[in-house]
């Protein structure tokens, strides 16, 4: 193991290398001090021994026969952490004080170390910490270094520790380095990599959250998504989850609690976001009452509140819309249209020639309708294309539905009425 009790403080050995010009030197006076009893195991107090040979990198020792459980659990758990970065120990640190500092005037608290607390278990991997309050017993894991390089082999890990968890009945939460947190609130939609999707838990909020969403959509013929204009990829679900993110400053750390749906389970990975997110201080986050806290009953209730409003909102904006497409429809032939190409789209169909345009064509006009910047001419073209090729435009990837959406979505943002008929052709199709 890396750390050892030297004149009674505990010591790591990388520090200890670094007092050293050269590595040679470093090793030779510390094999020195270990062999005459210089430094000591800090679980079990006997004298530790430095091993430094060409398989193995530098590390402290049991003399033979006199190796203990914790320290072999705590060797395990060096490995498991070896990936991570150097914030992971100081977040780990900071959360672990506090905890501890509960376990004064909360007598059935126990905070430990995983490696401690299941030692004689002789667990694979552990959590990073363990809390136990009564008979409940849960993990703490902070995972950090969490980035587009090496995220298929950290999902693969994830996986195996979630499942060797279960396994053990064990209930953990991950708290996640803030550094790849991608939020946009304007499309209401959190990016993410695929190891963050496995690191979501289900809480009490969540459950309340779905309640509130149930209660939403089964009162409306508009999805949630309809009404806060996400552009999902898959129909969502009402099952909402925690992401907890760590937040650090030189002012000390925090955590932020998101709450989300998740959509894409495929690159690009992605969830609605439910609320816009909070941060919350440490004391605050860390209260442990029967669970522990994670969550503002204040700031979760005034999440719900707005959410409860945008959603309104969005029901009124679709409902608007609606009715205006409804009124455009009835009064298409009092509407005089001086452009002749227009015209001629009353034609019957079958005086049309049939078209065929290359997909950039066809991509440029979409991305125009998508972006809710069309002129009249490109509006005319795109409806007159997607009614004689139905089938060319789902065989070429597109999906007739998405584009439909798209045309209904830009109805409400265009007022002129030459490219609203054509809009609404579109949604008609």
């Amino acid at each position: 193991m890396q750390i050892a009790n030297y004149e009674n403080t505990l010591i790591s050995l990388f520090d200890e290398f670094n007092k050293y010009p050269r590595k040679d030197l470093a090793i030779t006076e510390i094999r020195k001090k270990g062999r005459k009893d210089g430094f000591r195991c800090p679980f079990c107090d006997e004298y530790l021994i430095l091993r430094a040979g060409n398989m193995n990198e530098p590390h402290f020792a049991h003399k033979q026969g006199k190796s203990c459980t914790v320290a072999r659990s705590y060797e395990q758990y060096e490995r498991q952490v070896k990936r991570e970065s150097a914030q992971h120990s100081v977040i780990r640190d900071v959360i672990y004080d506090d905890l501890r500092t509960q376990e004064r005037y909360k007598p059935d608290l126990k905070v430990e170390h995983g490696y401690k607390a299941k030692a004689e278990g002789s667990w694979k991997v552990v959590p990073d910490i363990i809390v136990k309050k009564g008979h409940y017993e849960f993990g703490i894991s902070v995972l950090t270094n969490v980035y587009q390089e090496g995220d298929e082999s950290l999902v693969k890990i994830i996986r195996k520790r979630n499942q060797y968890f279960d396994e053990k009945g064990l209930n953990n939460i991950w708290f996640i380095e803030d550094q790849e947190l991608s939020l946009d609130l304007s499309y209401r939609v959190l990016f993410l990599w695929e190891s963050e999707t496995l690191l979501s838990t289900k809480t009490d909020w969540d459950h309340k959250w779905d309640k509130l969403l149930n209660n939403l959509s089964g009162k409306d013929t508009y999805s949630i998504s309809e009404a806060f204009n996400y552009n999902e990829k898959q129909i969502l679900q009402n099952d909402v989850r925690s992401l907890y993110y760590v937040h650090s400053t030189p002012d000390g750390i925090s955590f932020s609690v998101h709450r989300i749906i998740f959509d894409e389970l495929e690159p690009p990975y992605r969830a609605f976001a439910v609320t816009t997110g909070y941060k919350m201080q440490l004391t605050e986050a860390l209260v442990i009452q029967d669970y522990l806290q994670l969550s503002n009953d204040d700031f979760e209730n005034r999440q719900m509140d707005i959410f409860k409003l945008d959603f309104a909102k969005g029901i009124d904006r679709i409902t608007q819309i609606d009715e205006g497409r409804t009124e455009d429809t009835n009064q298409l032939n009092d509407i005089e249209i001086p452009l002749p190409q227009i015209v001629r789209q009353n034609k019957p169909q079958k005086d049309l020639p049939v078209i065929y345009w290359d997909d950039g064509t066809v991509t440029y006009l979409i991305e125009r309708l998508k972006r809710k910047y069309i002129s009249v001419e490109d509006a005319a073209l795109l409806a007159q294309y997607l009614r004689h090729n139905r089938e060319l435009v789902i065989f070429k990837g597109w999906d007739l539905r998405d584009i439909k959406k798209m045309a209904f979505e830009a109805l409400g943002k265009i007022s002129d009425p030459n490219v609203r008929i054509h809009l609404i052709e579109i949604v008609d199709l």
